[in-house]
C-alpha cells in the first residue's frame, strides 16, 4: 500500500464549478481504482493525501501533475504503509458561497477543519504532513 501527499496552487480562475468538477471526476476514478484519501482546498491551495495500490497511486499522481487547473505541484511525501489511514473517507466539499466567505460560515469551517486536523490520526509521515499543511492553510502560512 502506497501513501502520497502533495500540495499545489490553484490557478487564479479556479471557482466552485471547477472544484465540483474535480470532485466528481476524482470520486469516480478513485472508487474504480481503490484509492482513498482526503483533499482540502483552502486559500487557493490544494493539499491532498492519497493511498492505494502503488501502480494506481503513481498513475493518479502523473495525472495530477499534468492537470492545468493548478501549478507548482510539490510532492511532500511518498512511502509504503501497512494499512489505510483514510479507508472510510471520501472527498468532501463545503461550498461557502459569496455570503459564507464574508460571513461566519468561513470561520466555523476553519475552526472545524482545524479541530479535525488536531485530532486526526497522524501515525504515518504522510498523514502528519498532510494535516500539518492543512493547518498551515487555515492560519494562512505559506507552504
Amino acid at each position: 500500500m502506497l501513501e502520497l501527499v502533495y500540495c499545489s496552487k490553484a490557478k487564479k480562475n479556479t471557482d466552485n464549478i471547477k472544484i465540483v468538477d474535480i470532485l466528481k471526476i476524482s470520486r469516480t476514478y478513485n472508487q474504480k481504482s481503490h484509492i482513498t484519501g482526503c483533499l482540502v482546498f483552502h486559500n487557493d491551495i490544494f493539499v491532498q493525501i492519497i493511498e492505494g495500490n502503488s501502480k494506481n497511486i503513481h498513475q493518479l499522481f502523473q495525472n495530477i501533475e499534468k492537470d492545468d487547473r493548478h501549478y507548482d505541484v510539490n510532492l511532500l511525501w511518498e512511502g509504503h504503509i501497512p494499512k489505510r489511514h483514510f479507508g472510510d473517507w471520501s472527498m468532501a466539499f463545503h461550498d461557502l458561497g459569496e455570503e459564507g466567505i464574508l460571513g461566519k460560515d468561513l470561520l466555523t469551517f476553519e475552526r472545524n477543519l482545524f479541530q479535525l486536523s488536531e485530532s486526526a490520526d497522524k501515525t504515518s509521515p504522510a498523514s502528519y504532513l498532510f494535516w500539518l499543511n492543512v493547518r498551515k492553510q487555515i492560519i494562512g502560512w505559506l507552504v
